[in-house]
């Protein structure tokens, strides 16, 4: 889970009652190692619990083993992680970006296989972590036990941050909103899985938070939990976010003095995407894209997930936006839009932007896997090309309608 310069969350399902602890050292062998005392893992919490283990110095690899009622249950060779570098320092963070890992658990084996094997520092799990589509605790508990089963994903999840916000079918059905019934039961399944820094605010649940990596801020947001309909007409109160959500990524975003900002949404925030996505809630994004402008807030960088393919776009001319999946669901094709410059649709995907701030101006750059093949695309966007003062071509010159909502041609064949 979460790690910073000092301390990390360590999270642990047990296969029955046990009092978790876990032991932690720089040795291999931990033979230098201290025992963090954790919580009880109930039968009321699915023997589930995570442990905070602080006192740790920025930079460092540190070894570890879970151990339960005193006892080790790990065997050698124990599993390592890298705390970040003190808040601020300038550097290079790597961070990986997926979405949509599939029905079961074997869709997405070759995607977490492949991650093993590439270099990172943490990784964003941007939605549809699960198809459970229901917002009960046994389905929520049940789905996610069997993604989490897969070897690579507890390798990867082993060794580096993993932090996570949910879309549509890890919330409930496909397409929920904050009108679901039964969301706080979703809510509270969500809580007990992820070591995340934060869920929301202490007045206004839901699983949106910010931390920061070195001098790179990251803001992760809840797009289910206060959303309006798609369909909703009420255009002044219809909302993906929520007023205090909002208020607080506006607040947040204006506070941070990082150089790149990391804005991650389970939709896409493209101009031309599905209903099911920014497209329906173009006022409250064009807010959002216009407090920045206004705050002249610098090197805003947009992620995001649920479409079965991995594209990046220039939205509005603008903002840099990658869309990376799936990992492990069906893949589909898109057809080109006026805001799309690069497009990926046959195969399973997982990118990975490279942010190195020790240069002025920051230096930027995309790499797109596809599992399997490897590395498929590598781009190192100009710092103007990031701020939007240089435009990026789109593939083609599609059509657009004149229509509230923009629209594509067909392609030709």
């Amino acid at each position: 889970g979460h790690t910073s310069a000092t301390d990390t969350r360590i999270w642990v399902k047990a296969s029955a009652p046990a009092k978790l602890g876990v032991r932690v050292g720089q040795q291999p062998d931990l033979s230098d190692g201290r025992v963090v005392s954790g919580p009880a893992l109930t039968v009321a919490s699915a023997c589930m619990g995570q442990v905070t283990v602080s006192g740790l110095q920025p930079a460092q690899r540190y070894f570890y083993c879970v151990v339960l009622d005193g006892r080790p249950a790990m065997l050698a060779p124990y599993p390592s992680f890298i705390t970040a570098p003190p808040a601020g320092t300038p550097g290079r963070v790597r961070f990986a970006f997926i979405s949509c890992v599939g029905y079961h658990h074997y869709d997405a084996a070759a995607g977490w296989a492949d991650m093993v094997r590439t270099n990172f520092d943490l990784v964003l799990l941007l939605g549809d972590n699960h198809y459970g589509n229901s917002p009960l605790p046994a389905k929520q508990r049940a789905a996610y036990y069997d993604q989490r089963r897969t070897a690579g994903y507890r390798e990867v999840t082993g060794r580096v941050p993993a932090y996570a916000v949910w879309d549509d079918h890890d919330y409930g059905p496909d397409n929920s909103d904050g009108t679901l019934k039964g969301k706080d039961l979703a809510l509270q399944s969500f809580k007990e899985h992820w070591a995340n820094p934060a869920y929301g605010e202490p007045d206004n649940p839901g699983v949106y938070f910010k931390f920061t990596r070195g001098d790179v801020d990251f803001f992760l947001l809840d797009v289910r939990y206060y959303r309006s309909p798609n369909k909703s007409t009420n255009l002044a109160t219809k909302t993906m976010l929520g007023a205090a959500q909002l208020a607080w990524l506006k607040r947040e975003l204006a506070a941070s003095r990082a150089p790149i900002k990391v804005l991650a949404s389970g939709s896409e925030f493209q101009s031309y995407g599905t209903e099911d996505s920014w497209r329906s809630f173009q006022r409250e994004r064009d807010e959002l894209f216009g407090f920045i402008e206004e705050h002249r807030i610098p090197g805003v960088l947009l992620v995001s997930g649920d479409r079965h393919f991995t594209a990046a776009y220039q939205v509005k001319g603008r903002w840099l936006e990658v869309t990376s999946g799936p990992l492990g669901s069906s893949f589909a094709d898109s057809k080109p839009t006026p805001e799309m410059f690069y497009h990926a649709g046959r195969g399973r995907f997982y990118c990975i932007y490279d942010l190195d701030t020790r240069g002025q101006p920051p230096a930027v750059t995309l790499e797109v896997y596809r599992v399997g093949d490897g590395l498929i695309h590598r781009r190192a966007f100009t710092w103007g090309e990031v701020t939007g003062q240089t435009k990026i071509p789109p593939l083609t010159t599609p059509t657009r309608t004149d229509g509230a909502r923009p629209t594509t041609a067909q392609p030709k064949p």
